[in-house]
């Protein structure tokens, strides 16, 4: 299937850094899927033997959380994990938080963790002591949109009733922490499309974000949550999407008819949060595989595919050397950003 193209968002640079799967100096010390043999019989695959913990960078309700949620509950009812697979959200520092409590698990396969693109905006922007090639790369298991949300009774009916106004005035918007992906692409649309300086309101998690959008609060009138986050407030009609930064609109029942941005005059459909896995530093081979294999079970359930499509992600399933030059990428992506914007401290 093809997957999307990722470019950088550093508006001023001509595409997208791409570097080298066996490029030696983010190689992380841990044995990575671009060494570790796929699982055969001369692999020996290591189950855990106790309770593992499923880590959460964000708090309840939010994207991570929602999915990370619905995979541990698939792992369980098939059974593909000998040990107890229990989810722990451990909110904090934009997922500074999190990214420390597994980091420091060295070797311990008891810890895996799901990830977004803040595992590389915050590891960058705070200068963490490790980087996101460091912690044993699993697998990423779906690519996730933005959407442009507003309230259901703003007077914006499309995207270029939106952009009308964010030139003539500065919006109030939401999203998930500061120096985030959510920043990242309001300040992109600013600046692609010349609009007001946004004023920009940090929320805790995308839960947050779109109960922000939904009662005003602050004066939020625009987030540009995923579809799941925003999906519940949609149905109940106090939020509605005026756009999708996609490269093509939803196939999903419930935001079939969406259209793109790209459509609507946004030219920005390259940009998405991936929903991957990662475990501590220093896995080994067995480790690392006994992983691989069970969310790769975990994305070839029928569970897992219609929870995909309800929740209008992109499959795109990446393990091995794939994943390992994915990860590489968007480190790179994000340090780009990072400098783009003049977020490193």
């Amino acid at each position: 299937m093809s997957r999307p193209v990722i470019r950088t968002l550093a508006i001023l640079a001509a595409a997208l850094v791409t570097l080298s799967a066996c490029a030696t100096a983010n190689a992380p010390s841990s044995p990575t899927p671009s060494t570790a043999p796929s699982a055969s019989a001369t692999l020996a695959v290591i189950q855990p033997s106790h309770p593992v913990e499923f880590v959460i960078s964000t708090a309840p309700g939010g994207g991570s959380d929602i999915y990370a949620r619905a995979m541990a509950t698939i792992i369980e009812t098939k059974k593909f994990s000998p040990q107890p697979v229990t989810p722990l959200n451990k909110e904090g520092g934009s997922g500074a938080v999190a990214f420390q409590y597994v980091y420091e698990k060295t070797g311990d396969m008891h810890y895996v963790m799901i990830t977004l693109n803040s595992f590389f905006t915050t590891i960058i922007t705070q200068k963490l002591s490790f980087k996101a090639t460091d912690f044993t790369p699993v697998a990423n298991l779906a690519l996730d949109p933005f959407f442009l949300w507003v309230n259901d009774d703003s007077p914006w009916k499309t995207a270029q009733d939106f952009i009308a106004a964010a030139q003539k005035d500065s919006v109030t918007v939401a999203g998930t922490g500061t120096k985030q992906e959510d920043e990242a692409l309001f300040r992109r649309i600013e600046d692609t499309m010349k609009t007001k300086p946004f004023t920009y309101v940090p929320q805790t998690s995308g839960a947050t974000v779109a109960a922000a959008l939904a009662g005003h609060q602050g004066g939020v009138m625009a987030t540009v949550n995923n579809p799941s986050e925003g999906l519940q407030l949609y149905q109940a009609k106090k939020l509605r999407p005026l756009c999708a930064f996609m490269p093509a609109s939803p196939t999903t029942a419930v935001y079939v008819s969406l259209a793109t941005c790209k459509s609507q005059g946004i030219a920005i459909d390259d940009y998405f949060i991936m929903r991957a896995i990662m475990a501590p530093p220093g896995l080994s081979a067995g480790q690392q595989q006994f992983w691989v294999d069970v969310f790769k079970k975990v994305y070839d359930t029928d569970e897992w595919k219609k929870f995909m499509s309800d929740n209008a992600l992109q499959p795109d399933f990446k393990s091995g050397a794939d994943f390992l030059q994915f990860i590489q990428q968007y480190q790179q992506l994000h340090q780009d950003i990072a400098t783009k914007f003049k977020w490193v401290p």
